[in-house]
C-alpha cells in the first residue's frame, strides 16, 4: 500500500509538471481582457495608451500573433488576432519579447541594443518654414524595436516604432496617432496633423548640428 501511494504521488507530480507550462502559456493578462473582440488597429492604440510597447509580429495560418511589453512591470504579452479582431491577450515568457522580427531594422550607427541618449536639433515645418530648436533624444534608433522620446523645449514626443515605415506618435497628454516616417541623411521626419516634425537622428550628425546651432 505504501508503494502504491508513492507511485501515485509521483505520477500526479509528473502530470502537474507537464500541465504547468501549458497553463502559464495561456494565463490571461487580467487588465486587458476588455480588448478581446476589439479591432486590431484600435487595440494597438489602447495598448500603447496603457504603457505597452510593440515588439514584433508572427503569422500562423490566418492568425497573427503580436508581442508587447509593459513598460511599468516588464511583463511580456501575446495578442492573437484573427479576422481583424483580437481573440486573446495572454501573458508570455520574457524571451518572447527579446527577439525581433526577421525584417526589423538594424540599429543605426551610434546606437546599441539599449538605444542611446544625446543632444540634437529638432523642429517643425509650418507653411513651408522650418523652425529649429535644441532638443534631447533618447531611446531606440528610428525604425528599430522599442520607442524614442524627443524632448522639444516645450513638448515631449514619444515615437513607438512599428516596423516598416510606420510609427505611433504621442504628444504628451494626447492620444497616440499612427503615421509614417522617413529617415534620410541622418534626419528623421514624420507628419502629424498636417505639420512636418523632424530631428537629427544620427548621433554624429547631431553633435555637429548642436555645435553649430544658431537658432532661427
Amino acid at each position: 500500500m505504501k508503494h502504491r501511494v508513492i507511485g501515485y504521488s509521483a505520477g500526479t507530480l509528473a502530470v502537474i509538471l507537464l500541465l504547468v507550462p501549458a497553463a502559464q502559456a495561456q494565463d490571461p493578462a487580467p487588465r486587458l481582457q476588455d480588448l478581446v473582440g476589439a479591432r486590431g488597429s484600435s487595440g494597438e492604440q489602447v495598448l500603447e495608451q496603457r504603457g505597452y510597447t510593440f515588439i514584433r509580429t508572427e503569422k500562423s495560418g490566418n492568425d497573427s500573433y503580436t508581442y508587447w511589453r509593459e513598460a511599468r512591470t516588464g511583463q511580456c504579452i501575446t495578442v492573437r488576432t484573427a479576422g481583424g479582431r483580437y481573440q486573446s491577450l495572454v501573458k508570455a515568457p520574457d524571451f518572447d519579447c527579446k527577439g525581433g522580427s526577421a525584417h526589423a531594422a538594424a540599429p543605426a550607427q551610434g546606437f546599441d541594443e539599449h538605444g542611446s541618449r544625446f543632444a540634437t536639433v529638432c523642429g517643425v515645418t509650418v507653411d513651408g518654414k522650418p523652425y529649429r530648436y535644441k532638443c534631447m533624444v533618447e531611446g531606440a534608433a528610428p525604425g528599430s524595436r522599442g520607442k524614442t522620446i524627443v524632448h522639444y523645449p516645450d513638448q515631449k514626443i514619444i515615437l513607438n516604432w512599428r516596423g516598416g515605415k510606420r510609427v505611433g506618435v504621442t504628444f504628451e497628454g494626447m492620444k497616440v496617432q499612427q503615421t509614417t516616417f522617413n529617415t534620410s541623411e541622418g534626419n528623421t521626419q514624420f507628419v502629424y496633423e498636417g505639420k512636418t516634425y523632424f530631428y537629427v537622428s544620427d548621433p554624429a550628425a547631431a553633435e555637429m548640428e548642436v555645435k553649430h546651432f544658431h537658432g532661427q
